[in-house]
């Protein structure tokens, strides 16, 4: 892990800053005469978030963590950085404070720890293999340590957490054993399989007039199964979208506008600069990369095979406009040697040293950073492009790569393409700010009449021809890790944080993607469990009681075949983890122990009745003990599953956050 540690020194700016801002407005010791009203402890550390194992999460420990991940930052091959993101990180912060206050604690209780160096040890390993990707696709060595150092700051507490989970089920798994009726169970579902037949019985074999349920048997099973349900609480909302389209005056004039800088740059043909000036003072943008030619849009590629521009063109609600400021030819491909110096005149030194002892880098005095890449010329930003574009195999240079001195020497070139840059314009049709204005007094006129009932909401609704629709949002599993959304409404995560912490009443509006959403929150549901379906209860106690009516009746698979709308199939070789048309029958199937033995099970539809007359294969009890290990092994999963969901439960969460948290 030296080379990371080596890292962190040269590269830890990147995420350190970030880390410094938080550190700094939430570890200042203040003088206690800094302020002439202290704040209390409350409104310093906020109100409670979260509740895991009975520790209470206050806003102010929950924020810091999702502020730190959301401010993290991710670099990609191509050297662009981005956030993780606001919703990542609220993810990232849950998963880290239920470890931390659960899981962390009980597995220590068993003497389950996981440390730092096993952390950098499984990351290292790991980041060995990425390494050797990124350079296969011809990413610079420099590069790919600040990938790999920012990817070590954003993972190293989570490849601690996966260890952790990991060395606790490893404990489980070595606790487990099966016993002989296990191995013969398992040893039966693999070796095992069956011949005979079944019979399918519909329940509308019977009547329904002939079955009888009462109210007092559908509570009675209501409450024996209720726990076989659970939900999470939810909300039952309304609400109305006012979307702000452009108007045909909008899109006149944005039409006008388009075509004037058109004219503009068609003026300006032949003067790349004057273009690029043009086009970046109307909002476009110069690629940073040459584009192969064959990798154009076709109907580009044709405009400029004639020595036009494409364009402009309304597609998708935008304008769009092509305009070619170069056309080179170059080698697709470069495979180099490259050491990379402080500075270019070191850089320039090297040269003339390798061009001295005849390009051999393992002879460089100055040798530093030295790798051996393949690079995509299409993947080069143009500034270092023109470094590459008039090169031949057994050239050696220099040039300075963002400051610092670069020397490569090419090796290898592949085959020569075409190859493009372009000023790039779209513009998208969007409504003005007289639209907007307009868009902005219909809300606040609905806002006026829309009241603070379900039925004055409505009016407001119907009054301003406007569909009042409905939702209900649930607030979600915290462990799956998946945000709440409101149906119907794209990028809703923020809109569903708010409905699950308001009351009953409450409104509110939210602008997402150039909708405004006015919300009402019609209803609030706590129940734990799913409310009492009489109708569907009373179908199942039907479906039961027909079975029970058609099963008493059945002796034989000729009884069975008697029924008005049965049917009898032949099976062959059907083992336990085969799909038939119920999972139940064949369970029973493969748990036949001797043949031509009538069985009788109960569907969701039907009834079935089955007759095993010939098992295939053996399961000798003598292998037993031999088969017991790998048997072990391979049903791990399965025994890890359980405790696992259980080990969560019981950390008995409770999630309060809300738009303030969120």
């Amino acid at each position: 892990m030296a080379s990371l540690n080596t890292l962190k020194t040269k590269f830890g700016f990147l995420i350190s800053g970030l880390i410094a801002v938080v550190l700094v407005i939430f570890a200042l010791n203040l003088d206690s005469n800094t302020f002439v009203n202290q704040p209390t402890e409350e409104e310093i550390n906020g109100p409670t978030v979260l509740t895991i194992a009975d520790e209470e999460v206050k806003h102010i420990e929950y924020a810091r963590l999702r502020d730190l991940y959301s401010s993290l930052q991710i670099l990609d091959y191509m050297g662009r950085v981005a956030d993780m993101g606001h919703e990542q990180g609220a993810r990232r912060a849950m998963t880290t404070l239920i470890y931390d206050k659960y899981a962390a604690p009980a597995f220590e209780a068993v003497g389950v720890y996981s440390t730092e160096a096993e952390a950098e040890a499984f990351a290292t390993e790991n980041y060995r293999n990425i390494r050797a990707q990124y350079a296969a696709s011809g990413v610079p060595a420099e590069q790919i340590d600040m990938i790999l150092q920012i990817s070590w700051d954003s993972d190293k507490h989570f490849i601690g957490q996966q260890l952790g989970y990991e060395k606790f089920m490893n404990v489980l798994s070595a606790g487990h054993y099966l016993n002989k009726l296990q191995v013969a169970q398992a040893l039966r579902a693999d070796k095992l399989t069956f011949d005979g037949v079944y019979v399918e019985i519909p329940y509308t074999a019977v009547k329904d007039d002939e079955v009888t349920v009462t109210d007092e048997e559908i509570a009675a099973y209501y409450e024996a199964n209720r726990k076989d349900n659970p939900k999470f609480d939810s909300r039952n909302i309304r609400f109305v979208s006012f979307e702000r389209n452009a108007s045909e005056a909008d899109k006149k004039a944005i039409e006008e506008e388009v075509m004037a800088l058109d004219k503009k740059v068609a003026e300006a043909a032949g003067d790349a600069e004057s273009i690029k000036a043009k086009v970046r003072a109307a909002g476009g943008k110069v690629q940073s990369t040459y584009v192969a030619y064959d990798a154009l849009q076709k109907e580009v590629a044709d405009a400029f095979k004639a020595g036009k521009a494409y364009g402009p063109e309304l597609k998708a609600n935008t304008w769009t406009a092509r305009y070619l400021l170069s056309d080179i030819t170059s080698p697709e491909t470069f495979d180099i040697e490259i050491a990379i110096y402080e500075n270019i005149a070191d850089a320039e030194k090297a040269v003339e040293e390798l061009k001295a002892n005849g390009g051999d880098f393992k002879k460089l005095q100055t040798a530093k950073d030295v790798s051996s890449q393949t690079i995509q010329f299409a993947q080069m930003p143009v500034s270092e492009a023109k470094n590459f574009m008039e090169r031949k195999a057994g050239d050696i240079f220099s040039f300075n790569n963002n400051g610092v001195g670069a020397v490569v020497k090419i090796n290898n070139v592949g085959a020569a393409k075409r190859y493009v840059l372009t000023a790039n314009l779209d513009r998208e049709v969007v409504p003005s700010d007289d639209t907007n204005r307009a868009v902005l007094a219909e809300v606040d006129a609905f806002v006026a009449k829309m009241g603070n009932t379900l039925d004055s909401f409505n009016a407001a609704a119907q009054e301003s021809k406007k569909p009042s629709r409905a939702a209900t949002v649930t607030r979600p599993n915290v462990l799956s890790g998946a945000p709440a959304t409101v149906a119907g409404i794209s990028n809703s995560s923020n809109i569903a944080n708010w409905v699950l912490g308001a009351e009953a009443g409450q409104t509110k509006q939210f602008v997402v993607d150039g909708v405004t959403y006015v919300v009402f929150v019609a209803s609030v549901d706590t129940e734990k469990y799913e409310a009492r379906n009489d109708a569907a209860i009373r179908r199942q106690l039907i479906a039961d009681k027909k079975y029970e009516m058609i099963a008493s009746k059945v002796n034989s698979l000729e009884d069975a075949k008697a029924f008005e709308g049965a049917k009898a199939e032949n099976f062959t070789g059907v083992k336990f983890a085969d799909n038939l048309p119920n999972a139940h029958l064949v369970g029973a199937i493969a748990a036949s122990k001797d043949v031509d033995q009538l069985g009788k099970v109960k569907g969701a539809r039907s009834a079935y009745v089955f007759v095993v007359n010939k098992i295939n294969g053996e399961v000798d009890p003598s292998t037993y003990a031999a088969e017991r290990t790998p048997l072990t092994e391979k049903l791990v999963p399965q025994y890890q599953q359980a405790p696992y969901m259980s080990f969560f439960q019981q950390a008995n969460i409770q999630d309060n956050r809300t738009e303030t948290t969120f």
